[in-house]
């Protein structure tokens, strides 16, 4: 891993998805050692954030989706040990959140805005979307609300 900080950063990109992907197929086939890979998993996702792979924001993205995938898969229950619970996932996307929540675009005045505004707009919007992922699974009310609103100014972002 540590030859993967040498690379140039898209190679690095790269070649850190093709180890997540590998692991990822592991997860899928075996049922006995599922704990590990998926521990392992997500502190790739880890390295990958303290490495520069990716931003803490999408960090937060394939982690909330991740997590997502196995409880969709029907293996969450399965390795929750290691899994971080909604409100870990769902506080570390909306902490990723670029701009207030005031400060969401409306779709109608795109023209007049500049090309960071929007770039911020279409972040929030896809961190808002992976926090959604886990809204059910909520139990604490402060961070189910900031989630809800957020979720009710989603289609102000682009």
């Amino acid at each position: 891993m540590d030859d993967l900080a040498c690379l140039s950063p898209p190679e690095r990109v790269r070649r850190w998805a093709q180890l997540l992907e590998q692991v990822d197929s592991r997860i899928r086939e075996r049922a006995g050692g599922r704990v590990d890979w998926v521990r392992l998993k997500l502190n790739l996702i880890r390295k990958g954030r303290a490495m520069e792979v990716y931003s803490a924001a999408e960090a937060a993205v394939r982690t909330a989706g991740f997590v997502a995938e196995l409880h969709r898969g029907g293996m969450a229950e399965e390795v929750a040990e290691v899994l971080p619970s909604a409100e870990e996932l769902v506080r570390a996307c909306l902490a990723e959140i670029p701009i207030p929540p005031e400060r969401a675009l409306t779709r109608g005045v795109l023209d007049d805005l500049d090309v960071t505004a929007i770039r911020n707009s279409r972040q929030a919007r896809i961190l808002v979307d992976a926090a959604e992922q886990h809204a059910a699974r909520l139990r604490d009310p402060r961070i189910a609300a900031q989630l809800r609103r957020w979720t009710a100014l989603k289609p102000r972002l682009v």
